[in-house]
């Protein structure tokens, strides 16, 4: 006899999926902590990272493994016993989560092993991330799914080429883009998404806390967009990391790590490829971002106030290359007290005695205002 799937409303789904991500997660961590301290699996700091850290480099890493594990399996088996039919994109999109997560977890172990904070190349990570992201995108051009939601959708069209249609009689349109510009857009959608999670990872509670809230908004507006197994992947996601926060708040028990920063990443970026919500991703990651600017800025500004040798009686243009592409000695300017951001803020107010936690939930709470005006202007246009 052929056991019938459990019939539940699809809002209701998502509520379970969340539910059952944050139980299993708050249930496994502790345990799972005390595993990783006793094998001495911890954290390695950045040298010319903030000498306030030096207290959390005894403290477990890969923490990540965890939510991720629990975010696959939760997801999958809700679509299986509640959903009865999962499409195939909806596996695609969990897959390049657990093989950024797994990229990750390399990294991690690697320095795990050196016993230092080096890891793999990072020419080699972001390939294999870009290359993860051009294949998920060929994917879904082969799938005939590439749509992505936004207003004024046939002039967009028009101009970029593709083809346009309108959305459930609303003012939201959707755009089916061309391939040679979706697939391109997936590969950096998905590289640039990890890679700014795994700069922002450097709080206690930070990342979690603000890609929590980001999953939470891209779960509703998928659901509202009718793609009800993506919008659970993605409710599942958030309550993993709800799960997680409560060992990883100030003081910090355990660290996601870059198995953890690369997963929410992959997961993250796939979720918004498939769903369609590009346009609607660039307000939501305005923190990763800045987050990633300021580390492009940074490098950029103290590689070009280097002196170089000579430098008078060379092309201006030359000068320029050599001190981006190679290793000058000296010292340059920078912008900003440290980078990414996070830690700029971090330094400057720990001068006027602000505490770590404050300055994680300042960010918190700028990505929740990002979070409520982008839901607030989507719904807007849905009507």
């Amino acid at each position: 006899m052929t056991q019938q799937p459990l019939q539940l409303p699809d809002h209701t789904q998502m509520l379970v999926a969340c539910l059952l991500s944050f139980v299993a997660s708050a249930v496994l961590y502790p345990g799972y902590i005390k595993w990783l301290k006793q094998r001495q699996v911890e954290q390695f700091l950045r040298e010319d990272g903030p000498q306030s850290h030096a207290h959390k480099a005894k403290t477990p890493t890969m923490g990540g493994l965890v939510f991720g594990i629990v975010t696959s399996v939760v997801s999958l088996a809700v679509l299986l016993f509640m959903n009865a039919v999962a499409k195939p994109l909806d596996s695609a999109v969990v897959i390049v989560g657990l093989i950024c997560g797994g990229i990750g977890f390399i990294d991690d172990f690697a320095k795990f092993r050196q016993k230092n904070n080096k890891g793999i190349s990072g020419y080699i990570r972001l390939g294999s991330e870009l290359l993860l992201g051009l294949m998920l995108g060929a994917l879904i051009i082969f799938s005939s799914s590439e749509t992505i939601f936004v207003p004024f959708a046939e002039q967009i069209a028009a101009v970029a080429g593709g083809h346009a249609a309108s959305f459930a009689g609303t003012h939201l349109g959707i755009w089916g883009p061309p391939a040679l510009l979706f697939i391109p857009l997936a590969g950096f959608l998905i590289a640039a998404t990890a890679n700014s999670l795994n700069l922002h990872d450097g709080m206690d509670g930070l990342a979690a806390g603000t890609s929590c809230q980001v999953f939470a908004a891209l779960a509703l507006m998928l659901f509202a967009t009718g793609q009800h197994s993506l919008a659970l992947i993605s409710a599942c996601a958030a309550g993993a990391l709800c799960g997680f926060i409560l060992f990883n708040k100030n003081p910090a028990k355990i660290f996601m790590g870059d198995t953890g920063s690369l997963f929410i990443g992959g997961l993250m970026g796939a979720l918004v490829v498939c769903g369609g919500l590009v346009v609607w991703f660039i307000p939501l990651s305005l923190v990763y971002i800045f987050e990633a600017l300021s580390v492009m800025i940074q490098v950029t500004v103290f590689k070009l106030t280097k002196k170089l040798e000579g430098e008078e009686k060379m092309n201006p243009l030359k000068v320029v290359i050599t001190k981006l592409t190679k290793r000058v000695p000296g010292e340059g300017k920078r912008v900003f007290r440290m980078a990414p951001l996070h830690h700029h803020y971090e330094a400057v107010w720990a001068e006027k005695g602000v505490p770590e936690w404050q300055v994680v939930a300042g960010f918190w709470v700028a990505q929740t205002i990002l979070c409520l005006g982008t839901c607030v202007l989507f719904f807007t246009y849905l009507k």
